[in-house]
C-alpha cells in the first residue's frame, strides 16, 4: 500500500520538466528564496525515503523523487541567484542548432535526433526548451500514417488513464507529457525520454543470454506492472522484446507502445489488432478474447529470449535453473487455460522460487 501523499507528490516531481514546475512562482513583490524553501521543505518530507523503510515499494518512489527534488532545488537556488527564476522558459532554449521545434499550446520543444523507426511510427529524441537539462529529455513519437491515427490515439488514452491515479507502478510506464498534430494530419505524442536500453540492445551485448540472476530481477518488475495493469482492466496485447525497456543503474523496468492495448475487452467486445508471429499467444490468429493470459504468454516468449532460448521450442540454456525453466515455460502453454492466468500471483510465486534459487535479494550491478 504507497501512501496517497507519497504518490501526488511523486506525480508533482516526476512530472516537472523545470524547477518553476515544482515550487511555483511567486507574486510580484514576495520571496523567491522564501517560497522555493516552504515547498521543498514539504515536498522533502513527503518524499524522504527514510519515513518508508517498512515499504520497499514506497521507498524506492522516494528515492527516485527526493533525488529529483534536490536537483530541482539546485536549479531553482542558481535561477534566483542570478535573478533568473520564474522567467519565460522560451528565453532559456538549450545551446546548440540543428534539428527542428515542435510548437503545442504547453511548450515548444527541439527534436535534435532520430531514436527508432516502429511499425507505425518514427521515434525522435529532444528536449523541451527551456527544461532543466536533466529533466527535459524527449521522445517524440509521430505517426507515418495518418490512418494509424487511432492507434496514437488509443495509447494516448491509455496513458491518460494511468497518470490519472497515482501509483508506485507509474514508475514502469510511460510519461505521456503533450501531443500535436503535423501540417499532413500526422498525430504525435511527446514522452519523457526513457534512459534505458531495449531487450534486443542487451542481448547484443550478452550474445549467450542474459545471465539468469538479472533475468529475475526484470521478471519480477515486469509481473508487477502487469499485475496492477490487469487488475485495471487493461491489456497490452503486443509485449515484445523492443517493447521491454531496463535502466541498469535502478534495476527499473518499463512496459512501453501502448498502441494496441484495450481495456475490458471481455465488456466490450475489443479484440486484438496485431500479431507478432514470435511473441503473439496463439489466440491472436484464432481471433480469440483477450485475457491477461495473453500477455503472460508473450513475457515467457520474451523471458526465453532474454535467457539465450529458442523461443520456437521454448528451451532455456542449461545453465537456468530448471525450477526457473518449468515457470516460464508455465506461460508459454499454447491453450489459455492451461497456462499462467494471474500476473500477480506469478510475481507471488516467483519471489519464492527466486529465494529458493538463490537466496535472500540483494542487489547486483546489472552492467550493459
Amino acid at each position: 500500500m504507497i501512501d496517497a501523499n507519497l504518490q501526488v507528490s511523486y506525480e508533482q516531481i516526476m512530472q516537472a520538466v523545470r524547477a518553476e514546475d515544482v515550487f511555483g512562482i511567486q507574486e510580484e513583490g514576495k520571496n523567491a528564496p522564501g517560497l522555493v524553501k516552504k515547498v521543498y521543505r514539504r515536498l522533502s518530507q513527503m518524499v524522504h525515503p527514510d519515513r518508508y523503510n517498512n515499504n520497499p515499494d514506497a521507498r524506492e518512489m522516494a528515492e527516485e523523487a527526493f533525488k529529483r527534488l534536490n536537483d530541482f532545488k539546485e536549479r531553482a537556488e542558481k535561477r534566483i541567484k542570478n535573478g533568473t527564476y520564474g522567467t519565460s522558459a522560451e528565453e532559456e532554449e538549450p545551446s546548440g542548432g540543428g534539428g527542428f521545434v515542435i510548437k503545442t499550446r504547453k511548450r515548444n520543444y527541439r527534436i535534435a535526433s532520430t531514436i527508432a523507426q516502429g511499425d507505425i511510427a518514427t521515434i525522435y529524441g529532444g528536449d523541451c526548451i527551456g527544461a532543466d537539462d536533466f529533466a527535459g529529455k524527449v521522445a517524440v513519437k509521430v505517426v507515418e500514417d495518418p490512418e494509424d491515427n487511432d492507434l496514437i490515439l488509443n495509447e494516448v488514452r491509455i496513458l491518460r488513464l494511468f497518470q490519472s491515479e497515482p501509483s508506485n507502478q507509474n514508475k514502469h510506464l510511460p510519461v505521456m507529457l503533450d501531443q500535436f498534430k503535423t501540417s499532413d494530419n500526422q498525430l504525435g505524442t511527446i514522452l519523457r525520454y526513457i534512459d534505458g536500453y531495449d531487450l534486443p540492445s542487451i542481448r547484443e551485448k550478452y550474445q549467450d543470454g542474459v545471465p539468469a540472476v538479472h533475468v529475475a530481477w526484470m521478471l519480477t518488475r515486469l509481473l508487477s506492472v502487469l499485475g496492477y495493469c490487469h487488475s485495471k482492466g487493461f491489456i497490452h496485447a503486443n509485449i515484445e522484446p523492443s517493447h521491454l525497456m531496463i535502466r541498469p543503474q535502478d534495476h527499473n523496468l518499463f512496459l512501453i507502445d501502448w498502441c494496441y492495448a484495450m481495456i475490458n475487452p471481455f465488456r466490450t467486445g475489443e479484440r486484438f489488432k496485431v500479431l507478432n508471429e514470435s511473441y503473439s499467444p496463439p489466440e491472436v490468429k484464432e481471433h480469440g478474447l483477450p485475457t491477461p493470459a495473453s500477455d503472460l504468454y508473450s513475457v515467457g516468449k520474451c523471458m526465453i529470449y532474454l535467457l539465450g532460448g529458442d523461443i520456437e521450442r521454448n528451451t532455456m540454456p542449461d545453465s537456468v535453473d530448471e525450477r526457473m525453466q518449468r515457470f516460464i515455460q508455465f506461460f508459454v502453454m499454447e491453450s489459455p487455460l492451461q497456462r499462467a492466468q494471474d500476473a500477480w500471483e506469478m510475481y507471488d510465486k516467483f519471489m519464492d522460487l527466486r529465494t529458493e534459487i538463490w537466496g535472500q535479494h540483494q542487489f547486483m550491478v546489472f552492467k550493459i
